[in-house]
């Protein structure tokens, strides 16, 4: 096998890996930035609010993962 060929192989690897990585980060990323978001807006208005809402989304992922 030439080294072109070898690189190629590598090359096709990497960016199969990035693209899954990618979609992956798509499907998962609002779902995590949501409550974020909404806790350091709470958190921004009222201090505890913010943690009491970011500890009753973490409860809910909890309660929701296998």
């Amino acid at each position: 096998m030439s080294n072109t060929t070898r690189l190629r192989t590598a090359w096709r690897a990497a960016v199969g890996q990035a693209a899954a990585a990618a979609g992956y980060a798509v499907r998962v990323g609002p779902g995590v930035a949501a409550p974020l978001l909404v806790s350091y807006g709470l958190w921004r208005a009222w201090d505890p609010l913010g943690y009491v809402a970011l500890g009753a989304f973490l409860m809910l992922a909890d309660r929701r993962m296998p």
